[in-house]
C-alpha cells in the first residue's frame, strides 16, 4: 500500500510540476525583460529561480530542508562555492541558500524544457563535456561572471556520486578561485540521496536534507596555496563537515 501511495503521489507531483512550470514561465520571462538592461549580474532572474525552486520544494512534504550558515555567503562579493553532489535534487535543495550565484551545468541541461530557459536567462555556466575546449570555455565564462561581481557554485566531483562518498575532485573550481583572487566556500549536505532510487522517478518517502555552509577559505590563503594543495584542503574540510553532520543527525 505504501509503495502504491508513493507512486500515485509521485505521478501527481510530476504532473503538477509540469503544469506550474508552464504557468511560471511567462513571469520568469517578464522579470528578465524588465531587468536585463540594467541587472548585469542577473540577480532578479536568479531570485525568480529561487522562488521556482521553493515552489517545487513545497510540493513535496517528504523533503524537509534545513540550512545552516547562510550568512557566511556574501551578497556583493564574488566567491567560488563548492558542494558535494549526491542527487538530481541537489540543485533544487541548494537554491535554499538564497544568495545570487551562477550555476555550472552540463550542456545537455540547457536543452531541457524550462530548466534550460532558467539556466540561460540567469547566465549559468555551460560545460560541454565532449569538447576538448570545454575547460577553457568554462573558465572564460566563469571569469566574465566573477568580473561582474557574481559568485559561482560548482560540484567539484563533476557528476553525482553513486554512494555517499565523494568522487575525485576536478581542478576547475580551484583554478578559477586562484586566477580571479576569490575566496572558496565549501558547502556540505546530506539526505538528498534518499529522495529517489537512482534512475527512478518515484519518491522514496521521508528525506530530511541538511545543508551546512562551512567557513570561507579567504582569498589571501587561496593565493598562497598551489591548486592541488587548495583542492586537498577543501576536500578534507568537506569530508570532515559531512562526517560531523551525519554524526550529529544520528544522535538527534
Amino acid at each position: 500500500m505504501r509503495k502504491l501511495l508513493l507512486k500515485t503521489y509521485s505521478i501527481v507531483a510530476w504532473i503538477t510540476m509540469a503544469i506550474t512550470s508552464v504557468i511560471i514561465t511567462p513571469f520568469f520571462l517578464l522579470v528578465w525583460i524588465s531587468t536585463f538592461w540594467w541587472d548585469r549580474r542577473r540577480v532578479a532572474t536568479h531570485m525568480m529561480g529561487t522562488f521556482w525552486a521553493w515552489h517545487y520544494q513545497s510540493l513535496i512534504p517528504f523533503w524537509k530542508l534545513h540550512l545552516e550558515g547562510r550568512k557566511k555567503i556574501p551578497w556583493n562579493r564574488p566567491v567560488v562555492m563548492v558542494a558535494n553532489h549526491r542527487s538530481l535534487i541537489d540543485i533544487l535543495a541548494l537554491y535554499k541558500i538564497r544568495r545570487p550565484f551562477k550555476w555550472t551545468s552540463k550542456d545537455e541541461n540547457f536543452r531541457l524544457p524550462f530548466i534550460g530557459m532558467v539556466l540561460s536567462l540567469t547566465n549559468s555556466i555551460r560545460i560541454k563535456r565532449e569538447s576538448l575546449r570545454s575547460g577553457a570555455q568554462f573558465l572564460s565564462q566563469a571569469e566574465t561572471e566573477i568580473a561582474k561581481g557574481s559568485s559561482i557554485l560548482l560540484f567539484p566531483e563533476g557528476t553525482r556520486s553513486k554512494t555517499t562518498k565523494m568522487r575525485p575532485f576536478k581542478e576547475g573550481a580551484f583554478l578559477l578561485a586562484k586566477k580571479m583572487g576569490c575566496g572558496v566556500i565549501p558547502i556540505v549536505h546530506i539526505g538528498s540521496e534518499k529522495t529517489f532510487e537512482r534512475g527512478s522517478w518515484v519518491l522514496k518517502g521521508s528525506a530530511p536534507i541538511h545543508i551546512r555552509v562551512l567557513d570561507e577559505i579567504p582569498a589571501a590563503e587561496v593565493e598562497k596555496l598551489e591548486v592541488k594543495e587548495l583542492m586537498m584542503m577543501v576536500r578534507e574540510k568537506m569530508e570532515e563537515g559531512i562526517a560531523r553532520l551525519e554524526q550529529e543527525k544520528r544522535l538527534e
